[in-house]
């Protein structure tokens, strides 16, 4: 039994027989020699180039449609993408979702500018215009932002951290999307992440290495969701090589660093740590109102640092790196024609790199 037939056709082409059966399609090539054309002269011939006798466009055309040749949608918008690139032509808009409730706060909190200044960057270096719109308002729906981003010819919109799964409940068909820094809540979407296991588990060993035996982590809820727990499995991962006796169980509080004063100081006097991991600039503060001196009593590492935690020791985790990667995810799924929230999500993610300051200081080494 033959399960299916395969259909021959042999086609007289200048003096050649042709065989076409179940096999790929015929090459620009192949045209070109069938219609005895340079493959140059068929390309302007398909992609409706003028320069070219009427003899030859006719030749091309009749030897394409024998061989029934069909230029490629992905190779025609690539070409397109080249040609329009050399002359540094506009591309398109690209949306900047600001969901915070504060209009300002993107630009305010200094932590916040090396991500867009990362993404407006790299997204004028491929010819796109990143427009901030600010959906945090109360008055502000999710059917607004589908309105305002298709009058706006917006084709790729890049999602903060810190927003709500509320502000995300919209249709994002015929638009590219991506994400950076990680999200609070479980959205399908292409992410640009920094890599929380290297980091956390690069602060412990940087400290052991300045001489730092008793280590801490203090982590709020945040900061367990937004990173996918990575936070404690770096953590965990370096303090698990230490002798036990040196072991301090990771502080944790169910709500967000700006609620975690008093929990934060209750492990830190249970536990009493010589060094802590913790990525919240004003729990400096919280220590010298309880008389830590820092780094005389106690050494702190930031992995996360920023503008706000300037001279601090820690991880510089590349924000800058990330809102760039974050445009490149953009702009990929354009030129692939892809929109939509995508059926295998990718992460792509960023290690960082220990900067010593002033928050450690060099101990005296333990056996």
């Amino acid at each position: 039994m033959i399960p299916y037939q395969i259909k021959l056709c042999c086609l007289p082409l200048l003096g050649k027989r042709w065989c076409v059966a179940s096999r790929k399609s015929f090459t620009l090539k192949e045209v070109a020699e069938a219609a005895k054309v340079s493959p140059m002269t068929a390309s302007r011939v398909l992609s409706g180039k003028v320069k070219v006798s009427e003899s030859k466009r006719q030749a091309v055309m009749a030897a394409a449609k024998r061989l029934n040749y069909e230029v490629s949608p992905l190779v025609r918008s690539v070409m397109s993408e080249v040609r329009r690139r050399k002359v540094n032509a506009f591309s398109g808009t690209l949306a900047f979702l600001n969901t915070s409730t504060d209009e300002d706060a993107w630009h305010r909190l200094t932590y916040n500018w090396a991500y867009l200044e990362g993404a407006r960057a790299q997204a004028e270096s491929a010819g796109f215009i990143l427009d901030e719109i600010w959906i945090g308002r109360e008055d502000w729906t999710t059917a607004t932002t589908r309105r305002v981003l298709i009058s706006r010819g917006v084709r790729g919109v890049l999602i903060p951290p810190g927003g709500t799964h509320t502000q995300m409940q919209m249709d994002f068909s015929g638009l590219a999307v991506a994400s950076f820094g990680g999200l609070s809540f479980e959205l399908p979407v292409h992410q640009v992440l920094p890599d929380y296991f290297h980091n956390y588990a690069l602060c412990y060993h940087s400290l052991w290495n300045l001489g730092y035996r008793r280590i801490g982590l203090f982590t709020p809820e945040y900061d367990l969701t937004s990173s996918g727990q990575e936070v404690v499995g770096g953590f965990l991962s370096a303090q698990w090589r230490s002798p036990k006796k040196d072991h301090v169980p990771v502080g944790h509080d169910s709500t967000n660093w700006d609620m975690a004063e008093e929990a934060f100081l209750r492990w830190l006097d249970r536990h009493k740590p010589d060094a802590i991991i913790l990525n919240f600039g004003p729990a400096l503060k919280w220590l010298t109102k309880a008389g830590v001196r820092v780094p005389e009593h106690l050494g702190i590492a930031h992995p996360g640092l920023a503008q706000d935690v300037e001279g601090w020791s820690g991880v510089d985790m590349q924000r800058r790196l990330q809102g760039a990667q974050a445009i490149d995810l953009l702009t990929a799924q354009i030129l692939r024609n892809e929109a939509g929230l995508p059926l295998h999500p990718k992460r792509v993610i960023i290690g960082g790199r220990w900067v010593e300051g002033k928050t450690t200081r060099r101990q005296q080494p333990g056996p």
